[in-house]
């Protein structure tokens, strides 16, 4: 399944919670709240968005966007509400991906400067810096089961450390060459995106299961992977040079066989 293609231009950030699904395109430079109920697509915020800001939705259904340019993150509920924005001057410098961790109810934010993870409360309060370690520049952060997820664009591996960035375990030398984003399931199933191949590559317990995609615009294919989400068993994939949003069903037999689902 995909959006219709005539209604974007560059998608490069999505997520998704329930029936809304949040994406950020820079060519139309807004942001979209779709409702896959009643498949409705409207505006979400007045917010221009530029290419290195990205969206998350909450468990709570408010929604954060990252701000690298004014060193914040931004807060909406989730009717569009402007909230407290996240900042920390000196510890937060050019952020680049929110998660919650559903725990605690810490909002984290990876910084792609410092290459450090901020906690903030749910409030938005600064609670503590957490440096992960044996990872030399962060690209992308998911929080998961395991931890918290960290794609390392110089050793071009995902590395899992816990709260406290204590190291836990490392996957994807070899078979990720530009990963870029990165999104965990509740079933610890873990989907990078990498775009030297265009390929999604799948991994469970560290282990390469699947590849999805490749170079093309037909479906299933990929010219920029720029987001994903995970939510329902349904891969979003902001799919950016092609001008589209790809919905993907994750197919347990699809993985089992180490092919695209």
């Amino acid at each position: 399944l995909e959006f219709r293609r005539v209604l974007f231009r560059s998608p490069t950030s999505i997520s998704a919670r329930g029936n809304d699904i949040y994406l950020l395109d820079v060519g139309l430079r807004r942001i979209f709240r779709y409702d896959r109920a009643q498949q409705t697509l409207t505006p979400f915020t007045s917010v221009t968005p530029d290419i290195e800001m990205s969206v998350y939705a909450a468990p709570d259904l408010s929604v954060y966007v990252t701000d690298p340019a004014h060193n914040q993150v931004l807060h909406f509920a989730w009717d569009s509400t402007p909230l407290p924005s996240l900042s920390s001057p000196g510890n937060l410098a050019r952020p680049i991906a929110v998660t919650v961790d559903e725990g605690s109810g810490q909002v984290l934010v990876a910084d792609g400067l410092y290459d450090r993870i901020i906690a903030f409360s749910s409030l938005g309060r600064p609670l503590s810096v957490i440096k992960p370690q044996r990872v030399h520049a962060i690209a992308a952060m998911a929080q998961g089961p395991d931890g918290i997820f960290v794609v390392d664009r110089i050793a071009r591996q995902v590395v899992v450390v816990g709260r406290d960035g204590t190291y836990r375990y490392a996957f994807g030398a070899g078979s990720l060459d530009g990963p870029n984003t990165i999104v965990v399931s509740r079933g610890n199933l873990v989907f990078v995106g990498d775009n030297f191949d265009q390929h999604i590559k799948v991994y469970r317990g560290g282990k390469l299961v699947a590849t999805v995609g490749g170079l093309g615009a037909a479906p299933g294919r990929f010219n920029g992977i720029s987001g994903l989400a995970v939510d329902a068993g349904l891969l979003y994939v902001a799919d950016s040079l092609n001008a589209r949003v790809q919905i993907m069903l994750i197919t347990p037999q699809a993985l089992d066989t180490g092919k695209g689902g």
